[in-house]
């Protein structure tokens, strides 16, 4: 009897770990947008709209040694620039392992590779972990954020080329006269 609740209360507490990052993504509980220092508040729409490019840009990637070093003070200055994608997680995770709870990583279009910043109740410390895109960069994501942060960015396609009409009266006069007619 021991032994079966001690399997009970210690499965809550183990890690979860994997050798890629992308493994982890089915276990992300939140994915908040931070913007120049601040949470935008997501609707559920866009927070799946969010996941669903984070998780096309995390395919075929790979997970690599990093040589990246984040310390928290460091952290909290840099995020106040730019755009980042934070990945919230309801337990402990690691991936190869170097464990987190969160995953912070920033978004620039022209990036072809990255790393995620690991927190560990709320504390930014220690080695990234380097995720190297194959064959795309994160121009993608980037459109969308813009459009999430903008919404007056997203046109509809059948109207994009229409012309607004307007009432314009035009007051011509009509010359019947052929070339070189004196009146």
């Amino acid at each position: 009897m021991v032994r079966i609740l001690f399997f009970f209360m210690g499965v809550p507490m183990m890690i979860m770990s994997f050798f890629e990052a992308i493994d982890a993504l089915p276990f992300v509980a939140k994915i908040d947008l931070i913007s120049d220092g601040h949470v935008l508040e997501l609707s559920q729409e866009q927070q799946e709209t969010l996941r669903m490019q984070v998780e096309k840009l995390f395919e075929n990637s790979l997970t690599m040694p990093a040589y990246g070093v984040v310390r928290d003070q460091d952290y909290r200055e840099e995020i106040k620039n730019g755009d980042y994608i934070s990945l919230k997680f309801n337990q402990m995770m690691e991936v190869n392992e170097l464990p987190f709870d969160e995953l912070v990583f920033d978004v620039q279009s022209d990036f072809r590779g990255f790393n995620l910043m690991r927190g560990i109740n709320g504390v930014f410390e220690g080695r990234c972990i380097y995720i190297r895109l194959i064959d795309k960069d994160m121009s993608e994501l980037v459109n969308t954020i813009q459009q999430i942060k903008n919404p007056s960015l997203v046109e509809n396609v059948d109207n994009s080329n229409a012309v607004e009409s307007k009432d314009v009266k035009f007051d011509l006069k009509i010359d019947n006269k052929a070339d070189g007619e004196v009146e």
